[in-house]
């Protein structure tokens, strides 16, 4: 696992691990132990900041698998041509599928390669959509302290991401579209990752894990972008 090669100092035979070209191992980095955890109290905090005060316990409580680069074609209706959406992970309960967009070294799309007016929280919100109906949900995950205005804007004004969704369904309601969407970033990870190193049990396979993510987070917060940062997330407020 890359990640190692990086916290044992190796990286310096290779020319240093951590480039904008690496964003795929970085995020395999961090997601790939996380498939194997059992607990899941690490993704109900997680969830609960991100969604603004919206409670999962009861659906992660069973459990969740995680899945890589899966792609989704768009919405049969669209007009203008697009290849497929590749989600950087998906992460699977038993009643939700939120679609992660993870982004430590690259901004948010703003723009398609043929629409300037679509922008990745919309692509990957309507494909996910289309696909999923309304298990769907999309967790951003970003550098900011506070979340990106691709994401603020559609929750400041829930019309108009209604508005560039392709075909919703009759009686779609717009804030509940846009309460879908939930941000965070790799500093509450870490966090939430930290809380399970200290008096929640768990076992050492998966507090082994834990404790080298936060080093690991810890370590690219000091050649990166400085992502160690707590977010803010405004007054909690429900999500439905």
């Amino acid at each position: 696992m890359a990640m190692y090669v990086e916290l044992f100092g190796r990286d310096r035979y290779y020319g240093g691990m951590l480039r904008e070209s690496r964003e795929d191992e970085f995020v395999s980095n961090v997601f790939g132990p996380l498939r194997n955890f059992e607990t899941t109290t690490w993704l109900i905090e997680l969830l609960g900041k991100a969604f603004r005060g919206e409670d999962y316990e009861a659906v992660i409580e069973g459990g969740y698998k995680l899945d890589f680069w899966r792609r989704f074609p768009p919405p049969a209706g669209r007009d203008t041509p697009e290849n497929d959406t590749e989600v950087s992970c998906v992460l699977e309960t038993e009643a939700y599928t939120f679609l992660v967009i993870a982004r430590y070294w690259h901004e948010l799309s703003r723009q398609t390669a043929r629409d300037v007016e679509r922008d990745q929280i919309v692509r990957t919100l309507d494909t996910g959509y289309a696909a999923l109906g309304d298990r769907c949900r999309l967790l951003v995950l970003t550098t900011d302290a506070e979340a990106p205005d691709l994401v603020s804007k559609y929750w400041d004004d829930p019309a108009s991401l209604a508005a560039k969704m392709t075909d919703l369904p009759e009686g779609v309601d717009p804030e509940g579209l846009a309460a879908r969407i939930g941000w965070t970033n790799w500093g509450e990870l870490r966090e939430a990752l930290a809380s399970r190193i200290g008096d929640t049990p768990i076992n050492l396979t998966q507090w082994n894990f834990a404790k080298d993510l936060v080093a690991y987070l810890d370590l690219i917060s000091t050649r990166g972008r400085g992502l160690i940062v707590r977010a803010t997330h405004g007054p909690a407020e429900s999500g439905s």
